[in-house]
């Protein structure tokens, strides 16, 4: 791939509708606005509400404020009052594509004090006002609006949004179709680059060479590479997780987990791989992360829960004789501009529905002998469609 995937057009009337919806929701619960603050600044993290909502996305870096010459940048913020269209506060000048009407959407370098002003405009300075985005806006930035509006209630407010996001829309499904292709065909190219002397960081250059030219980006890669029995290995890098400078031998292990996006729409997928031929103990751990995975999908279905699918694949887990544990204890996730509710995890009580977009997930490790393995699928009334299609053995 040498030019950009082609752009999966999002309509203004789509963008409008989840605003109505979300003043709806805002409405119901007796609030009088919601402010809704997400960062942007390059990475790909915690950008995905304002996206969600009016399509802007901020690429100018964090920087400490400076009052009076900037406050508040790399964040963006949308008070979207109830019955009123609303305003963008946006630190960059760049908007094409925003789903707002010009005139209602504010460029300035000091961000906090445009909020605080149009707080004040909309009538605000006394009301109820639900926050969307409570682990986002800094500590000092919330002292800040707070100090100016005393009386201003400010509420958590996330699941007025998160709920929403849970459901995708033709258009969010098709992106969420073309994100997880570009992600298999990553992690494949990944694969094929996994082969004695190539270091971590030469697998991963062979997957940047997909997205990139793709128009994608990475989000993170979770990769490391060792060897089982009597005396296990673990090779690893924490920053960057590719930074090991260990090469790859005959007779390792290799697990990749990989997350980017593609226009805002996450992918997430893991493989594994001996390098050499595969012995029965690596194959017997890899076989287990893709049975775990397998049966959580055969499980799903409209109705069901998140906490019963859960338990569905981690029992078959427990059942092949690995233990639970590790850096995630669920079985996956939602997927959409980000990590989307509902989390497969026992206990979770949220009903599966039509338009869900689900992702399982599996690291399980035993006598220093790791496997992984990751899907993403479309839930249905007829059933699950698999959205990933990368090749799932590699021995």
């Amino acid at each position: 791939m040498s030019t950009p995937l082609p752009k999966v057009v999002i309509e203004e009337a789509e963008f409008a509708g989840r605003r109505a919806r979300a003043q709806e929701a805002a409405k119901a619960r007796g609030l009088d606005a919601l402010l809704v603050c997400s960062r942007g600044g390059g990475p790909v993290d915690r950008y995905a509400d304002i996206m969600y909502l009016a399509n802007f996305y901020t690429s100018f870096p964090y920087t400490p404020d400076l009052a009076p010459h900037w406050t508040g940048r790399a964040h963006s913020f949308l008070v979207l009052p109830v019955g009123d269209p609303g305003l963008l506060v946006a630190d960059i000048p760049y908007l094409d594509g925003v789903a707002m009407p010009r005139e209602r959407i504010e460029v300035t370098d000091n961000v906090i004090e445009s909020v605080i002003a149009a707080l004040g405009r909309f009538g605000l300075s006394r009301a109820r006002v639900g926050l969307v985005g409570d682990d986002v806006l800094p500590v000092g930035m919330a002292r800040m609006i707070q100090a100016a509006l005393p009386e201003m209630r400010l509420e958590p407010a996330d699941d007025v949004v998160g709920t929403m996001r849970m459901i995708k829309s033709p258009a969010e499904i098709q992106r969420l179709r073309a994100a997880a292709k570009i992600g298999s065909r990553m992690i494949e190219a990944m694969m094929k680059a996994a082969e004695p002397g190539a270091s971590h960081g030469d697998v991963m250059a062979a997957g940047l060479q997909v997205v990139v030219p793709a128009g994608g980006a990475l989000y993170n890669s979770f990769m490391a590479s060792g060897t089982g029995g009597d005396s296990p290995t673990l090779i690893r890098s924490t920053f960057p997780t590719w930074r090991s400078e260990t090469p790859l031998k005959k007779g390792m292990w290799l697990r990749v987990g990989l997350s980017g996006v593609l226009d805002g729409y996450v992918f997430d997928v893991s493989r594994s791989k001996a390098i050499g031929p595969a012995t029965n103990h690596q194959i017997d751990a890899f076989e287990t992360a893709i049975a775990t995975v397998q049966e959580g999908i055969k499980a799903t279905r409209v109705g069901t829960t998140a906490g019963a699918v859960a338990e569905t694949g981690l029992r078959r887990q427990e059942a092949m004789g690995y233990p639970l544990g590790g850096v995630f204890s669920g079985l996956g996730h939602g997927l959409g501009l980000g990590w989307d509710k509902p989390w497969l995890v026992m206990g979770d009580k949220t009903e599966l529905k039509p338009n869900m977009v689900l992702n399982y997930e599996r690291t399980v490790s035993r006598d220093g002998y790791v496997g992984d393995f990751e899907e993403t699928i479309l839930l249905t009334e007829e059933g699950t469609e698999l959205l990933t299609d990368a090749q799932q053995r590699f021995w």
